[in-house]
């Protein structure tokens, strides 16, 4: 586990450097990291895992206030024996509702905050790298991992 968390780590502070850099100013989602952009982390944070002989899972889950209209999403990985690996949690830091969750780096077994999301089995997929994405968002999340990766 230790592994994994060091090399999370990395990948959040490359991500953090690059977009103080400015690198991704004119990405509509990826310039307010770590706010909305879970998903698109998470896929990018499995590529990095991957070429580091990590394999991991992709995880959606949702919470429901019990409004309809009222619902949250969120993504992370987790590896086969259930750690989960969030590098985007503390977009939730001034979210009462979400216990202000303030962890930049999570790796570890499954925490309150991320029980509070539902997770329906078709919402896990295992990943098996950018290459497998769909075309519509393949080239946009490469050029993110080449921005990312320049700051390792």
């Amino acid at each position: 586990m230790q592994d994994i968390k060091h090399l999370a780590s990395q990948f959040r502070n490359a991500v953090n450097a690059a977009k103080d850099a400015g690198e991704f100013d004119k990405d509509t989602s990826f310039r307010n990291f770590p706010q909305g952009c879970c998903g698109d982390t998470s896929d990018l944070l499995a590529q990095f895992l991957l070429e580091n002989g990590i394999r991991t899972y992709y995880v959606y889950g949702t919470y429901r206030a019990g409004v309809f209209d009222e619902i949250q999403t969120h993504a992370w990985l987790f590896t086969g024996n259930h750690i989960i690996i969030d590098i985007t949690g503390d977009q939730f830091r001034y979210n009462p509702i979400f216990l202000n969750y303030n962890n930049p780096v999570y790796v570890g077994m499954e925490d309150v905050f991320h029980k509070m999301f539902e997770v329906e089995k078709r919402n896990i997929r295992a990943n098996s790298g950018l290459e497998a994405l769909g075309h519509n968002c393949q080239p946009r999340l490469k050029g993110l991992y080449q921005k990312i990766v320049g700051y390792l």
